[in-house]
C-alpha cells in the first residue's frame, strides 16, 4: 500500500473504528483476493468489531497496492460513501501541498476538517459540494481558523450556548452577542436569525464601523450542537492543540498596554 493511502488510514482510524461495517467488508476484500483464508481467520477470532476493525486496518496496510481501493468500494456498497470521501480527501495531494488529518460532517454538507497546507495547520469550517466523479470538494463558503482561534471557540462553548438561549428566550432585548477568536474573527449570535456565525470582520478605512464581511459561514443551532461534539476528534488528530495558549490568556496580556498592542486581541486598533 502507498504511504499516502497508510496515512490517510492513520488519519481517520477513530472514525473507522467506529463506524465501519467490519464482517461485510471482511467478506468482500476476502472475495477480492485482499484477503487470505488466514488472515480472514485472524480478524474474524477478535472479540468485538472495534478490535476487528482495528485488526483489519492493521493488515490492509500491507496488502498491496490495491487494497486501499478496494477497501473504499466496500465501504461505497455499504452505504458508507461519507467514510469514502473522508479517506479520499485526507490523501496527501500528488504535489505534495494539501492534506486532511480529518473531515468530520456535521450535517447539510458542512464539514470541520484539519488541513495542513504548507506546512501550514488550519481547522476549517467549510461547505463541500461534489464533483462529477462524486467527491467533496471545498466551496468559499466557510472560514478557516488558526490553532489558537479553534482553542477560543472551545472555551468560549458555555458562553455561546448561553447566548443562544438569552436570544431564543429575549431575555435582555439585546440584539446581539460576539465572541472574539483574534484577528477580527467572531463568533456572533442574534436574536433575528437562528444561527451561530463564524465570521471575518473588517473596518472600514477612515471609519470606526467593524463590518462582517463574505468570510465566514453561518451554522443552524444543530449544525452548532454537531461541531461541538467534533471537539474531542479534532483533539486526537490534531495534537498540537494541547500546547496551544491564546495570546489574551498570556501571562503579559494582563496588562492593558501589551492587549492593546496585540494584532490577535486588537485588530481594528479600538481602545479598549
Amino acid at each position: 500500500m502507498q504511504k499516502e493511502h497508510k496515512d490517510s488510514l492513520q488519519r481517520n482510524y477513530v472514525r473507522l473504528v467506529r463506524e465501519t461495517p467490519v464482517d461485510v467488508v471482511i467478506d468482500y476484500l476476502y472475495q477480492s483476493g485482499i484477503l487470505t483464508d488466514e488472515l480472514k481467520e485472524d480478524i474474524l477470532q477478535q472479540t468485538n468489531s472495534y478490535s476487528k476493525t482495528r485488526q483489519l486496518i492493521s493488515i490492509l496496510q500491507r496488502r498491496g497496492s490495491e487494497a486501499f481501493d478496494c477497501f473504499c468500494t466496500a465501504l461505497a456498497m455499504e452505504g458508507k460513501s461519507n467514510l469514502v470521501n473522508l479517506l479520499k480527501c485526507s490523501v496527501t495531494d500528488a504535489d505534495g501541498g494539501s492534506k486532511n488529518r480529518c473531515m468530520l460532517s456535521i450535517g447539510g454538507d458542512i464539514f470541520i476538517v484539519a488541513n495542513e497546507w504548507c506546512d501550514k495547520l488550519m481547522i476549517h469550517i467549510r461547505k463541500y459540494e461534489k464533483n462529477s466523479a462524486n467527491t467533496y470538494i471545498p466551496t468559499k463558503k466557510g472560514i478557516a481558523l488558526n490553532l489558537s482561534q479553534w482553542v477560543l471557540l472551545e472555551m468560549y462553548v458555555n458562553d455561546i450556548d448561553n447566548a443562544i438561549g438569552k436570544m431564543i428566550d429575549d431575555v435582555d432585548g439585546n440584539p446581539e452577542m460576539t465572541f472574539h477568536l483574534g484577528k477580527g474573527v467572531y463568533v456572533s449570535v442574534n436574536r433575528i436569525y437562528p444561527t451561530v456565525d463564524v465570521r471575518q470582520r473588517w473596518k472600514i478605512p477612515d471609519s470606526s464601523q467593524i463590518v462582517p464581511t463574505k468570510k465566514g459561514i453561518s451554522l443552524t443551532y444543530d449544525k452548532w450542537e454537531a461541531l461541538k461534539e467534533t471537539f474531542t476528534e479534532v483533539r486526537q488528530v490534531v495534537p498540537e492543540l494541547e500546547d496551544i495558549t491564546p495570546c489574551i490568556l498570556g501571562e503579559n496580556h494582563q496588562e492593558q498596554e501589551n492587549m492593546l498592542n496585540c494584532a490577535s486581541c486588537n485588530p481594528f486598533g479600538e481602545l479598549l
